[in-house]
C-alpha cells in the first residue's frame, strides 16, 4: 500500500475538499495552502469535508486527527490521509 500513499498529493486532496463544500464561492483561488476556516469553511461544511475525504480515501480520522489544525488546509489533510494509510498493516 506504500505506493498509495505516495501517490496522494495534496492537488488530489483539495479536489475532494472543493467537492465537500459544494456552497463554498471562488474555490478557484483555493490552494492546497489555503487556510479553510478563512475561506469561510464552518463546523458543518468540516464534517462534509471530513467524510468526503474518508469515503474518496477508505479511511477513518482516528480521534487525535479530528483538530481544526489538520482541516486548516487541503495540504495538512493530505498530511494525516497519507500519515492514516502509512501506518495501516495488513
Amino acid at each position: 500500500m506504500g505506493s498509495d500513499v505516495r501517490a496522494i498529493t495534496d492537488e488530489e486532496v483539495l479536489g475532494v475538499v472543493i467537492s465537500g463544500l459544494p456552497g463554498f464561492r471562488n474555490t478557484e483561488q483555493l490552494t492546497p495552502q489555503s487556510d479553510l476556516w478563512a475561506a469561510g469553511m464552518d463546523s458543518l461544511s468540516n464534517i462534509s469535508v471530513m467524510v468526503a475525504i474518508e469515503g474518496e480515501f477508505d479511511i477513518e480520522f482516528p480521534d487525535e486527527f479530528l483538530t481544526p489544525e489538520v482541516f486548516t488546509s487541503a495540504a495538512n489533510i493530505a498530511e494525516a490521509v497519507r500519515a492514516i494509510l502509512g501506518g495501516r498493516t495488513g
